[in-house]
């Protein structure tokens, strides 16, 4: 078996300076590219076991996230992935589909040196012990103060951005399409909209809110509750969708129904998932930069183990809106029958 000491032979260093270039400390450039090559030359492969016990870590971190079948959350997780296997770190998976009570009790018994939560408002009480005693990172989706170290985006911004974009091209009659909740407050993205919709001066009413089940926003929701929408004949010219996954159900059931995209009704979505380009026509949304958050997020998370960052530090990512087919200046405003 391949060990430290002949990898540090092979190189012409110490075992210890092996030991920095595998846990990512400093050497020379010249260093590490001897150890790294000595590495490959060997197939070395690092007891993670031992060398968690003589450094009294596990180089291990869980995170707790929503459906990961959602493509948002896949490319948030795919950039946590990456940045803690660069930094030596492999992590745990815990996704929400069972009772929130259950979080403490499983993120106790688990071995790991750090948390990461997505989406954590449901989490937060339940989490609050844990989060005393274990370095942990959160994703907020609320532009708003953290008690602890926490990645921001402003998805009511991001709504908002879509809603503007929308009116800018001349439509009035613009439905949601999203989760519901019990207080817009909950909802960044509903917030977002209600607030644009107040702004411009348009009145919303219940016909106007295409409500999906919470943490139900996928296509075929999206796909089934704008069937319904067809099917009553409610007047609208255009749709702000929660996230691409609903619009592109929604576009799916409006092209079914014979009216054209954008010809008829526009579609505005957010995320920029990779289908939002290929379908047709190709989805006009509110990109959110979903590998680079799980990076920030393993960063923070990182610094706070090693005591290199405050306890309320916070990073904070913005949107863009990408323009591409699915959005068209209105003409006259369209009954859909």
């Amino acid at each position: 078996m391949v060990t430290r000491k002949d990898v540090a032979e092979l190189a012409g260093v110490s075992s210890s300076t092996v030991s920095r270039v595998l846990n990512n400390g400093y050497v020379s450039e010249d260093v590490r590219m001897r150890v790294e090559k000595a590495i490959q030359s060997l197939n070395y492969v690092p007891n993670r076991v031992a060398q968690s016990l003589r450094m009294q870590k596990l180089r291990q971190i869980s995170c707790i996230t929503h459906n990961i079948s959602n493509p948002f959350y896949s490319e948030v997780l795919l950039g946590i992935e990456e940045a803690a296997y660069h930094s030596g770190y492999t992590f745990s998976l815990y996704n929400a589909n069972f009772e929130v009570r259950d979080y403490e009790h499983v993120v106790q018994q688990g071995l790991h040196d750090g948390l990461i939560v997505m989406s954590p408002v449901e989490l937060m009480s339940q989490l609050n012990n844990v989060m005393q005693t274990l370095p942990t990172v959160v994703l907020w989706d609320w532009k708003s103060q953290s008690p602890i170290p926490s990645v921001h985006v402003d998805l009511a911004k991001a709504m908002r951005t879509s809603v503007e974009y929308l009116v800018q091209n001349g439509h009035e009659r613009i439905v949601f399409l999203g989760m519901d909740a019990t207080d817009s407050q909950e909802n960044p993205r509903l917030h977002g909209y209600l607030q644009a919709m107040k702004d411009y001066g348009f009145k919303v009413d219940e016909s106007m809110l295409q409500l999906i089940p919470k943490w139900q926003d996928n296509f075929r929701n999206g796909y089934n509750q704008m069937k319904r929408r067809l099917l009553a004949g409610l007047d609208f010219t255009a749709v702000a969708a929660s996230n691409d996954l609903l619009a592109v159900g929604a576009l799916r059931a409006i092209q079914e129904s014979g009216l054209r995209v954008p010809d008829d009704v526009s579609i505005v979505g957010i995320d920029d998932i990779e289908l939002s380009q290929m379908v047709t026509p190709s989805l006009t949304t509110v990109r959110i930069p979903k590998r680079d958050i799980g990076w920030s997020m393993f960063e923070l998370l990182h610094g706070l183990m090693n005591g290199t960052v405050k306890k309320d530090a916070r990073v904070e990512h913005k949107t863009e809106l990408v323009v591409r087919e699915s959005v068209a200046s209105i003409r006259t405003r369209v009954r859909t029958r």
